[in-house]
């Protein structure tokens, strides 16, 4: 009966993970928001034991600290964002007649599922399933905006499992490991040519790849946990199509498309301090290593065409030349009864891009500011519920993007270089809520 609730549990998040992550509210197109424990604390203390399953996404030992038998844990996030450029001068189509000078919001509501199961096998071995949406993107600015030929759509998905190994070696030391099985699918939509009401350019690529997660997780004495969790790279063989569907024979086209894509790796350092019987404090350092990502490469392995031949447009690199990105934040949790636990916390991030001219139109991403509130309630032994609320504001940045552009015919497909110049103003409001259910055993 025990082991038919928890399959008919992580049935229920299945359906919902349908909806995987459509927004990036961690560096670059990183997705922080699987946990509504943490996001309380502004991720605070995640990588370290003593708290929900969630911990498995950043360190896998934490699965070793899971009660006897069955738990499992189902987590839903919903990111009301609002992301603008708002154009300035030196824009190439500023003024132009059906344009818009701004791209408008280009986030729209998201939700970001996440669910994980343990089972005890042993005293001191956990088997673990985590099942998480780690990176995902959405940007969709008006249609006939300045960017037009820069960007009038973008979505990469991520969705992925997790399946983890924990083991107590002593009483004060736990290790995990797992392997992560990524499908990752890109959609991007740009004006063909760069008048209003163009006929879009649509590149569609998918693929899976394989990576692993590993940490360790020390408990020097009850009141303090200290953890440290990895998560490799992952590569990607992207392929799919091109295609500008209802354009005219110039460029009506279909093509295949190839695009090799490495996810970055992710390290995180957490600490769990008590303080009081019932106060704790938490924080955590994270590192992402975007360098991996240092350009877009599309390749056409059907040669022949003008879009694959041409290296003016889609067979061409587009250079993002990010850095590594950070994330810092101190959070803090009080047990204000037996059922109740109230949590805050305040993070900064420093984005991967740094440089107004590494910041495009597809992901003008920047360094943020979050503060957070969260609490648990114990509807009794088996069942409690979290809740959680964060906002961001984005510490102010700039895009300065030049791409070429294919003209309008008969102008000959010559590259002209068209730049995008203005101000990124980034907010957003985060509301996450879960259900932790333990469902015991032998």
């Amino acid at each position: 009966m025990r082991i038919a609730s928890a399959l008919i549990f992580f049935g229920l998040f299945t359906c919902l993970s349908d909806q995987t992550a459509k927004e990036a509210w961690a560096g670059a197109f990183a997705v922080r928001e699987q946990s509504t424990e943490f996001q309380g604390m502004s991720f605070a203390g995640d990588a370290a034991a003593g708290g929900g399953l969630s911990g498995m996404f950043w360190n896998p030992a934490v699965a070793a600290y899971a009660p006897k038998g069955w738990s499992a844990e189902i987590d839903g996030t919903g990111i009301f964002g609002n992301l603008d450029i708002h154009s300035e001068a030196g824009t190439t189509k500023l003024g132009f007649p059906g344009i818009a000078a701004d791209s408008g919001n280009m986030e729209r509501l998201s939700m970001v599922p996440a669910g994980y199961a343990a089972y005890r096998l042993s005293p001191d071995a956990v088997l673990g399933l985590s099942i998480n949406s780690p990176f995902g993107l959405r940007t969709d600015p008006d249609r006939n905006w300045v960017g037009l030929s820069h960007n009038r759509f973008s979505e990469i998905t991520v969705f992925g499992a997790t399946p983890t190994l924990a083991f107590r070696l002593m009483p004060s030391l736990s290790i995990g490991v797992g392997l992560q099985v990524d499908q990752m699918h890109v959609n991007f939509l740009r004006a063909a040519v760069s008048v209003p009401d163009a006929p879009d350019i649509k590149v569609e690529v998918d693929g899976t790849g394989v990576g692993f997660t590993a940490g360790v997780n020390w408990t020097p004495t009850p009141q303090t946990s200290v953890g440290i969790g990895y998560r490799s790279q992952i590569e990607h063989t992207l392929k799919g199509n091109v295609s500008v569907p209802g354009a005219p024979i110039l460029f009506a086209i279909g093509n295949r498309v190839e695009s090799d894509v490495t996810l970055p790796s992710i390290a995180t350092l957490s600490l769990r301090q008590g303080i009081t019987d019932k106060f704790r404090l938490l924080g955590t350092i994270e590192w992402t290593q975007w360098s991996v990502f240092p350009k877009i490469v599309l390749t056409c392995p059907d040669l022949g065409l003008p879009f694959c031949t041409n290296p003016s447009h889609l067979a061409s690199s587009v250079p993002l030349n990010w850095e590594d990105g950070w994330m810092f934040s101190l959070g803090g949790e009080f047990d204000a009864t037996r059922q109740l636990k109230l949590r805050g916390g305040i993070g900064y991030e420093l984005s991967p891009i740094q440089v107004p001219t590494n910041r495009t139109t597809l992901l003008p991403d920047q360094n943020r500011l979050s503060l957070s509130g969260g609490a648990s309630y114990a509807l009794n032994d088996g069942v409690t519920v979290d809740l959680a609320y964060s906002h961001f504001w984005g510490l102010g940045g700039k895009t300065d993007r030049t791409d070429p552009v294919i003209p309008l015919p008969p102008a000959p497909p010559v590259p002209v270089p068209e730049r995008v110049l203005g101000t990124v103003d980034e907010s957003a409001d985060i509301v996450s809520a879960a259900l932790k259910i333990r469902l015991g055993g032998p």
